[in-house]
């Protein structure tokens, strides 16, 4: 009722009745306060250099180029739908030594993989203050070197409740399914969105991040969290005439600072520099027969730049 009468008067006064201003009318606040601040589309690069395996001589450089986007369409005043592409990629850039340890050559060189996909999701309040969300992000997980089979596909996956229990507080529960975590594709997901106040906020969900920010004016804000980041690739060789694949995992925890600002409702860019913590690497390129480098990864740089853009 309360809705329609919007409707109405609306279209009596000549104002906005639109499916997508009546969305905005009921749940824009709730939207814009759910999570931190993610721009519709991003472009990052990623540089974590001089990298090491515990145990293992040699390192590696890593560098990476991001692109994620995602459009939500609302179709109801209550529900949306979410469509999105995502590219991500990982080159590395490997010393002679990497692998060696002792006189065991493991035969890890530079390897470049590749994920990319589209993401399709819908969202629909239960109720003004409860949200339920399922995403699915297909794409190719792979090192791009010869013909794609169905292994080289992947399904990250998550659904989602968020429930305001305060004005400023909203907790969020659900299940996910990706490959951060190599023994543990799938997990449950926990965490929060608090705004505490005079510019301060606090967004937490276990077990992939946590974030810190201050925001001093509306458009700058200064950040500090953790973030673990990981998946699983395919990569093939032809070795002794016959052809191989083999999937490999890699993950790094990283705790950073960083720097949020927007030039403009449309444009802003966040820069983030910080260390490697920890992480785990199940590495190879198929050079020597899919021998394997693994282990956890030494201390290290962290550092990433993203512009984004909002319309």
């Amino acid at each position: 009722m309360a809705r329609t009468s919007i409707a109405e008067q609306r279209a009596q006064d000549g104002g906005d009745y639109s499916v997508t201003a009546l969305f905005r009318e009921a749940h824009g606040e709730f939207m814009d306060r759910r999570e931190r601040y993610d721009p519709s589309v991003e472009f990052r690069g990623r540089w974590m250099p001089n990298q090491r395996i515990k145990g293992k001589d040699g390192d590696f450089d890593l560098l990476g180029l991001d692109f994620d986007a995602e459009f939500p369409i609302v179709v109801y005043p209550d529900s949306y739908l979410l469509f999105g592409l995502y590219h991500k990629s990982r080159r590395y850039q490997t010393s002679d030594q990497l692998g060696t340890n002792g006189s065991n050559i493991v035969g890890v060189g530079d390897e470049s993989l590749t994920a990319t996909g589209v993401r399709v999701g819908m969202g629909i309040f239960l109720n003004d203050y409860c949200l339920f969300e399922v995403e699915t992000n297909p794409g190719i997980y792979s090192d791009m070197e010869r013909t794609l089979t169905h292994k080289d596909y992947d399904f990250p996956s998550s659904a989602l409740l968020t429930v305001q229990t305060t004005n400023d507080f909203f907790f969020k529960f659900g299940l996910r399914y990706n490959q951060v975590f190599e023994d543990a594709p799938w997990l449950p997901w926990l965490g929060f969105g608090w705004d505490m106040g005079d510019g301060f906020r606090l967004d937490v969900m276990l077990p992939e991040y946590f974030e810190f920010a201050y925001w001093p004016t509306g458009s700058t804000a200064f950040t500090f969290g953790t973030e673990i980041q990981g998946a699983q690739y395919s990569v093939r060789t032809v070795a002794n005439g016959a052809r191989e694949r083999a999937n490999i995992n890699v993950q790094e925890v990283f705790s950073y600072v960083g720097l949020t600002h927007r030039m403009s409702d449309n444009m802003s860019f966040n820069a983030r520099a910080g260390a490697i913590l920890a992480g785990h690497n199940n590495l190879t390129t198929g050079a020597v027969g899919f021998d394997r480098l693994q282990g956890a990864l030494d201390q290290g740089i962290y550092a990433d730049f993203t512009i984004g853009l909002d319309w």
